[in-house]
């Protein structure tokens, strides 16, 4: 599925609710919209009492409605990642359980601003034992990769589980209108994903909302203006972008994929949001790149998701032209994620398994949170036959990052499960990540 992927005019949210289209069932729920600065709707008050708006008839503040509105300061080249294995939902024994595990990610990924989630195989040469017999031998022998690659769709959820996460969290990324058009059918994977919460980010935007930037998906023209074009590739696409009415792009773009928009304007236009056919058809408005309402506006438009068949692979394959400068690995045998925080007083001794730095940079580029799943990212760690031949075992996989942290020293449970780390970790870093800002 191909995807081509910032200052608003009108900032309020509308208390107008609105209904997102699931596989399986529709949810009805408020808007709200996260930032890496979040502020409060307010009425200016008179002297004598609060603003009637936010007060119920009993006197209470009305709480009732969403009022997080996203306000973005600038644009921004530097990313938050987060990379984790899809083996922690592996455990789990109920397609509802799976689905949950999942939904707690996307939801973390949504409310710190997380730009790229990466999920990697912490066991990349281990096929898993109801897999043995796909397996083969000799010149007829199969990898674990072309052995998942043959799993029927309905195998997923229990026998490839970075597939299927990675499956959920590009579904939930993917604006409500878009959904039915770019994950058509019903796959096994989906079963149930209608009970999760929604992500509600700034670019899964209502039908009367305005933005310079929105996300769309291309679609055939009509078979009468294929004919006309005498079958000709056509010189403009169609783009469903959550209007009433679709738009059209001066670009030949493939049926089904997905694209940011960028309208010429970034004020409304005349007559939103009640335009006519002609009205939205004689909008300018042209693809732009995925990362271009963040860079160029400021704007958290979502998250990318990844696959990768190694630990390593997440660095050698990273989208950025020089990686990632500075990567945080979390254990419990690290030191206070506290203790290397800029400004922070340095630990009284080195740690042998401080990481590479002592202390967070002052600026970073690209950051790189990385967590571990049911037997710790030491075992993912010693499992990479990339980083094994580097000599890189459990007892010094600290050194596969610029930094090893404990994200809660003196824990009173045995274990922190990977789901709970990623909110600790991205919750522990917000601050120093907002400071970029």
């Amino acid at each position: 599925m191909a995807k081509s992927r910032t200052k608003t005019h009108n900032q309020e949210t509308k208390s107008k609710k609105r209904k997102v289209s699931f596989i399986e069932q529709e949810n009805d729920e408020d808007s709200t919209v996260y930032d890496a600065e979040v502020e409060k709707e307010t009425t200016p008050a008179s002297p004598a009492h609060a603003p009637k708006r936010a007060r119920q008839s009993t006197g209470d503040l009305d709480t009732s409605k969403p009022s997080a509105i996203f306000k973005p300061k600038r644009g921004r080249q530097w990313t938050l990642s987060i990379a984790l294995p899809g083996s922690f939902i592996a455990n789990t024994k109920a397609i509802d359980q799976k689905n949950e595990l999942a939904g707690r990610i996307a939801r973390a990924a949504a409310v710190f601003c997380v730009d790229e989630v990466i999920i990697f195989d912490d066991a990349p040469d281990k096929i898993p034992p109801q897999l043995a017999h796909m397996q083969g031998k000799g010149k007829n022998a199969k990898s674990k990769a072309q052995i998942l690659s043959e799993l029927a769709e309905d195998q997923e959820p229990w026998d490839n589980p970075d597939q299927f996460l990675y499956h959920i969290l590009t579904y939930l990324e993917t604006p409500g209108h878009l959904r039915r058009v770019l994950f058509q059918g019903h796959h096994p994977n989906l079963k149930g994903v209608g009970k999760l919460p929604t992500l509600d980010m700034p670019h899964h935007m209502r039908q009367d909302e305005w933005l310079q930037y929105r996300e769309g998906a291309a679609f055939a023209p009509p078979e009468r203006n294929r004919r006309k074009s005498g079958g000709a590739e056509p010189e403009e696409t169609l783009i469903d972008c959550g209007f009433k009415y679709p738009v059209k792009v001066p670009c030949a773009i493939p049926a089904g994929s997905r694209v940011t928009l960028k309208f010429a304007d970034a004020e409304a236009p005349k007559g939103w949001p009640h335009l006519t056919e002609v009205q939205t058809a004689e909008l300018e408005v042209e693809p732009t790149s995925p990362t271009a309402p963040r860079e160029e506006a400021g704007y958290y438009w979502g998250f990318s998701v990844r696959k990768a068949d190694s630990l390593s692979a997440v660095y050698q394959e990273a989208p950025f032209a020089d990686g990632y400068d500075c990567t945080i690995g979390t254990s419990e045998r690290g030191v206070p994620l506290s203790s290397i925080m800029p400004g922070a007083p340095s630990l009284p001794e080195k740690s042998e398994s401080t990481g590479e730095f002592d202390k967070l940079p002052d600026k970073f580029n690209h950051l790189l949170l990385v967590f571990g799943g049911v037997t710790g990212l030491e075992t993912a760690v010693a499992s990479d036959p990339i980083l094994s031949k580097k000599g890189l075992r459990k007892e010094n996989a600290h050194e596969a990052f610029d930094l090893w942290v404990n994200l809660v020293p003196g824990q009173g449970s045995r274990t922190i499960r990977t789901e709970e780390a990623v909110w600790l970790g991205l919750m522990g870093t917000r601050e120093y990540v907002n400071s970029m800002s």
